[in-house]
Order: C-alpha cells, then structure tokens, then sequence
C-alpha cells in the first residue's frame, strides 16, 4: 500500500490552466487516499465558479483562499503555508496549475519511484532526505539559463542546512525520470518545524 498523498494546488487565480489540470488529478487510479488543496487569491470570482462543480463531486478537493496579510509577508510564502496547513496527510506534493498528466497512474508511478527501499510503506521520505525537488514548475517557461541560475539559487539556500543535518544535497534532486512530474515533495511536519527547510523551499518554488 502506498502513503496518504496531499497535492497541493497554488493557482495565482489562473482558472484557465486549472479548469484542464484537474480533471486528470481528479482521476487518478492510486493504491491509497489522496486529497488535492488547491490555493487561490480570492475568495470568489471566476476561480470559485470554476471549482464549485469539481467540489461538489469531489470528496478529496479542498480549497483555500489567500487572507490579508502583512505588508512584509510575499503571498507566494503565504500560500504554500495555507496549503501546508489545509493539508491532512503528512506526505505532500506540490505541481503547478500548468501540469498535465495523462495518465491515471501519474501518482501511483510517482510515489513507486520517490519511495526508498526500506522505508515504512506510510512515509513517502526519510530523515536522510526530507524532500524531492522537481522541476515541472518552471522548465517548460523558463529557458536553459535561468533554469541554471534558478538552481544555484536553490543550492546556495541548502547548503548550511545539508550540512547542520548531515544530509547529501545531490539525494534531493529529482532524478531525469521525476523532476518534470512534480515541483516538490516533502513532509507537513518538517515544513511547519523547520524554519531553515522553509525557507529552501519557498526559494525552489518562487522563482
């Protein structure tokens, strides 16, 4: 049996993209529970009216919506916090509005290929490596370069926490056959706990 899987959704109130992405993450043949969160700006509008006859049909689609905050706060920190918090299962994958699959085993394959021989079948990770970072957030909008630059980025924020934790950063990367699939998995506990984990993942997933 696979893990619990929460997807998380943060949509920039792009209904368009969203209206083509769900009903593929909506189908999905997995071995256990999955939910889908999806984050958006507003809470009514077009996105609303898009969503309403999904939520009505759909038992593991939750969404959530983007408060007032503070002037010092970046909204794309607030909304991976709002969807981290609206998650129920411990195991965490975050796509884009923009991602397709077309295939209802997306998430089945996924997990096969995130899950380390030896783990619990319940956890999708392990202390030796709390996240996977893909890529399918940028690499079909971004070109060689800033992809490049956007990862050097990424390494620079790891670098003091892989070495206060012991952890090899290359294991943290997605392989060739993952990195366009997802944008980044990770564990509900670490993300509220670990400050410094944060805040890598707030520099991979805004560019």
């Amino acid at each position: 049996m696979k893990p619990n899987i929460s997807i998380i959704i943060i949509t920039n109130d792009n209904h368009v993209t969203l209206r083509d992405t769900l009903p593929g993450m909506l189908s999905q043949q997995y071995d256990s529970q999955y939910e889908i969160v999806i984050v958006r700006n507003t809470r009514r509008g077009e996105m609303t009216d898009l969503l309403e006859p999904f939520l009505q049909k759909h038992k593991n689609l939750h969404s959530t919506f983007l408060p007032d905050k503070p002037q010092y706060i970046t909204g794309e920190a607030v909304e991976i916090l709002l969807g981290v918090k609206a998650a129920k299962y411990e195991n965490i994958i975050v796509i884009p509005p923009t991602f397709h699959t077309e295939s209802d085993t997306w998430l089945n394959d996924l997990t096969e290929s995130l899950m380390i021989e030896g783990n619990p079948e319940e956890d999708l990770l392990s202390d030796d490596r709390p996240i996977v970072l893909g890529d399918a957030h940028y690499y079909k909008s971004s070109g060689f370069f800033k992809r490049r630059r956007h990862t050097k980025k990424v390494k620079k924020a790891m670098k003091v926490w892989c070495k206060e934790n012991g952890i090899n950063r290359k294991v943290l990367f997605a392989t060739k056959d993952t990195r366009h699939t997802l944008a980044l998995a990770m564990r509900r506990q670490d993300y509220m706990e670990d400050i410094m984990l944060r805040n890598i993942i707030q520099t991979h997933l805004i560019l």
